[in-house]
C-alpha cells in the first residue's frame, strides 16, 4: 500500500510538473526577469516529457487494478518515472537557467558611492 501511495503521488507530481512547464511557456506569468527565463523550445519539450510519462504511469497504475499484467509493470514504471523526475531536476538546477546579461559592465564613477 505504502508503495502505491509513493507511485502515484510521483506520477501526478510529473503530471501537474509538465503541464505548469508547457503552460509557462505559452502564457508566462512574468515572475522572472527575462535575464533568467528559460529556452522555450527545451521547456516545451521537457513539459511534454513530464506530461506523457505523468499520463502513462498514471494510466498503468490505475489499469493495473483490474489487470495483473499492469500491476506487474508498475515497479519498472516507478523507477523510470523517478529517473524522468531526477533528469529534469538536474535540467532545471544545471542547465535550464542561465543568466544572459544584456548589457555590458560600465566604468565605475565615483558617484556611486554615498
Amino acid at each position: 500500500m505504502p508503495f502505491l501511495i509513493f507511485y502515484f503521488i510521483l506520477f501526478a507530481v510529473l503530471l501537474f510538473q509538465g503541464t505548469h512547464l508547457a503552460g509557462e511557456v505559452k502564457t508566462p506569468l512574468g515572475t522572472l526577469p527575462e535575464e533568467v527565463g528559460q529556452n522555450p523550445a527545451t521547456a516545451a519539450r521537457w513539459g511534454a516529457i513530464l506530461i506523457a510519462s505523468g499520463l502513462l504511469g498514471g494510466l498503468a497504475g490505475l489499469l493495473g487494478f483490474r489487470w495483473a499484467a499492469f500491476a506487474t509493470a508498475r515497479p519498472a514504471l516507478f523507477i523510470l518515472g523517478v529517473a524522468i523526475l531526477a533528469a529534469y531536476g538536474f535540467w532545471v538546477i544545471a542547465l535550464g537557467r542561465r543568466p544572459e546579461f544584456i548589457g555590458k559592465p560600465t566604468v565605475a564613477d565615483d558617484h556611486g558611492h554615498h
